[in-house]
């Protein structure tokens, strides 16, 4: 009975003090609350230890571990505008609108915008060229330096907006622009660069050693330009990334850039230059590396008989760097050809800090102007002038002209093609020094109205009209 009771005493507690039990939970609870306790303070010793054991410089070695891993980065390359492309599609497509992009092209029926078939006929006073096709590809018959007539295939077209010229190269590599020019605006042929001392042989001829494209043009015309002359040979193995004015000819080569964006996913701001963040007169010397007018800082070489002392571009120039170091600008009143930056910076508006892309927009072709705009402006000519001078009073010789324009009197076209930059308004008694118009182009002659009007009497009437009692303007037409 009594082991019979003991026996019912423990199968009572097995069976009754088992894992659903009252007192079997109090003592689940009791031991996980003590258990997470105890965990915590295992934990915090742990912890504690670690940061009472650390070294008193273990942060800062770490920071300078992680900035000396740093990549380095190597001699940048150029790459092309097709590899820009791939991140900056929407500026690629808005570049492919400008006429930038397709400043040298390949010959073709799309390109090529002179008359070979018809008009295709120049008598000049030096030579007479003839120009045709013929298999598919095109070719102008001229005199070159041996004084022959030959027949020069055409390896690239430049322009294709205003003018369009043409360039050849010879069996040695050297690459000349062709004596001839297709004038967009008349339709017409005409002569290229021809003077009166101009003639084969005496090295300013267009087939001369004084005229290798490669040294007179190439790095403005051609991105990436590497012109490989040997002179032991003498011979050109030219190499250019691109022909035109790609996105490396303003930031600069971009290999490191698409290593940074590609590899290392940082570090692309420091590889590649926007000029939007240059200082304003560093960001107006990127343009004004090809929108200029004189000769580089370095010498031709190597070089030979002949050959230019100069280039005609800063050579070895990289956007974001001074421009005065690579290039030596010169006015030149007789060509008047890309002297936008040399006119800007007599201007006002370089005194000011208004620069190129105040006015112009570099990677489209402009609000409100058509595809291909030579000017690419932000805003249409009279409307971006008011933009900023909004006080402008209709005083003196701006009240006659309420059917005028600021660009005709402030930026007039003088010999070539260009507008004038230095934004001045010039004054018919410039011509009157000069001997006349040809001379000397001025605001008042280039308008149609008064382009036959002698410069005398355009200056007698501008006189009359600074006094208050302005008297009616008879002479200004001659009468």
């Amino acid at each position: 009975m009594d082991g019979g009771t003991k026996l019912n005493k423990a199968q009572y507690r097995h069976e009754n003090i088992g894992s659903n039990s009252p007192l079997k939970n109090i003592q689940n609870v009791f031991i996980s609350y003590w258990g997470l306790w105890i965990i915590l303070a295992i934990l915090f010793i742990s912890s504690a230890i670690k940061i009472l054991g650390a070294k008193p410089h273990a942060v800062e070695e770490t920071a300078t571990a992680q900035a000396a891993s740093v990549p380095v980065f190597s001699t940048p390359e150029y790459v092309g505008s097709a590899k820009c492309r791939e991140c900056h599609w929407k500026e690629y497509d808005a570049w492919k609108s400008t006429l930038h992009s397709r400043f040298v092209q390949l010959p073709d029926e799309y390109t090529v915008v002179g008359d070979f078939e018809r008009d295709n006929t120049l008598t000049g006073e030096k030579n007479t060229a003839g120009m045709f096709r013929r298999d598919g590809k095109f070719y102008v018959n001229t005199i070159g330096s041996d004084s022959k007539a030959r027949d020069y295939e055409i390896a690239y077209v430049i322009g294709i907006g205003r003018r369009q010229n043409y360039i050849t190269t010879f069996p040695n590599g050297e690459m000349h622009v062709l004596p001839v020019e297709w004038d967009v605006k008349t339709g017409k042929w005409g002569e290229l660069n021809r003077s009166g001392n101009d003639h084969p042989g005496n090295s300013e001829s267009w087939s001369d050693a004084g005229s290798i494209y490669q040294i007179k043009c190439g790095g403005c015309h051609f991105t990436g330009l590497k012109i490989n002359y040997d002179k032991d040979k003498d011979s050109f193995s030219s190499a250019w990334t691109e022909p035109g004015i790609g996105c490396e000819a303003c930031h600069g080569p971009g290999s490191n850039h698409v290593k940074a964006a590609g590899v290392y996913f940082d570090y692309e701001k420091e590889t590649i230059v926007n000029p939007a963040r240059l200082p304003w007169r560093l960001r107006a010397m990127v343009c004004g590396q090809c929108h200029n007018w004189g000769a580089s800082t370095a010498g031709v070489s190597p070089s030979k008989k002949d050959f230019p002392r100069h280039y005609a571009y800063p050579y070895n120039y990289l956007p974001g760097k001074a421009l005065h170091l690579y290039y030596e600008a010169e006015r030149d009143e007789t060509k008047k050809h890309h002297q936008q930056y040399n006119e800007w910076t007599e201007s006002q508006h370089a005194k000011a800090g208004v620069i190129c892309t105040n006015c112009h927009d570099v990677h489209s072709k402009g609000a409100k102007q058509d595809i291909g705009s030579i000017a690419q402006t932000k805003l249409t000519q009279d409307t971006l002038c008011m933009s900023c001078h909004q006080t402008l009073q209709r005083r003196g010789v701006h009240r006659i002209h309420t059917f005028g324009s600021c660009i005709a009197c402030h930026m007039p076209e003088t010999k070539g093609y260009e507008h004038s930059h230095t934004f001045k308004f010039i004054s018919p008694a410039e011509s009157v020094r000069a001997g006349g118009v040809a001379g000397k182009s001025n605001s008042c002659n280039n308008c149609h109205h008064h382009k036959d009007t002698p410069p005398e009497n355009l200056l007698e009437f501008l006189n009359a009209a600074k006094k208050a009692d302005m008297p009616i303007p008879f002479t200004v037409h001659g009468r």
